[in-house]
């Protein structure tokens, strides 16, 4: 049957190719999924918060258990690219929960003195652990919130210090770019359902944080405010 398949094809693909589309099918499948995880937890917040600061915490908390049950349960995952998957849900349900959660409440902040120290620590703890080879599910769930961390500490930081239309800013987005579309290519090209989820996660995180990049830069701008009376008072 594959003979008589692959006989219908008007064009045949070399099979170094087939590991390349296997890795780029796991990659476009990681993006579509980390967007809509963002979009849905999104609106799934706002509702809660609508119901006073009890909604944003059974949120949270929700969030929270369900992480760790997600990696709990990818112990148990045998094939690699599920297990890699199942860690990548689990680490983005936690991070929603101890990051995104607590700094939308105020009860963590990016700018705080500890959290460079902090962050610093747990990747150090993050490496540490490949020492001794854990499942990894839970590398890939400790592993993202750790990622995210950086990405958004660094935004916030640079952001902070020398202003979105900044040099720095602008070298940033530049090279957050830069790793987005190599590590979609570089997951692609080493061929293998893992590498393809890994690059996948790598490219829609770093997109969605340029992506902030350029709506803090328009919101510096304070666009809303053209052609109103602030104008005529300037």
């Amino acid at each position: 049957m594959p003979h008589e398949l692959s006989g219908t094809l008007p064009i045949s693909l070399p099979p170094e190719a087939v590991p390349c589309l296997a890795a780029g099918f796991f990659a476009v499948s990681t993006v579509i999924a980390t967007i809509l995880f963002h979009l849905v937890a999104a609106r799934v917040f706002t509702a809660a918060r609508r119901k006073g600061r009890t909604g944003p915490v059974v949120f949270g908390l929700l969030s929270l258990l369900l992480g760790l049950s997600c990696a709990v349960f990818g112990i148990t995952v045998e094939t690699p690219s599920l297990a890699v998957l199942t860690g990548l849900g689990a680490g983005f349900l936690i991070w929603l929960a101890l990051g995104e959660v607590g700094q939308e409440m105020g009860w963590v902040s990016l700018m705080s003195r500890s959290a460079v120290p902090l962050f610093l620590l747990c990747t150090a703890l993050w490496l540490a652990c490949f020492l001794v080879d854990p499942p990894k599910a839970l590398l890939a769930a400790a592993g993202y919130p750790v990622w995210v961390w950086g990405v958004n500490l660094t935004r916030v930081r640079v952001f902070s210090k020398w202003g979105p239309f900044s040099l720095a800013a602008t070298v940033l987005a530049l090279v957050t770019a830069s790793v987005a579309g190599a590590g979609l290519v570089l997951g692609i090209l080493l061929g293998s359902p893992v590498t393809g989820i890994l690059g996948g996660m790598l490219f829609a995180d770093s997109t969605w944080s340029v992506l902030e990049m350029l709506w803090e830069r328009g919101t510096a701008k304070r666009p809303w405010r053209q052609g109103s009376g602030d104008q005529k008072i300037r």
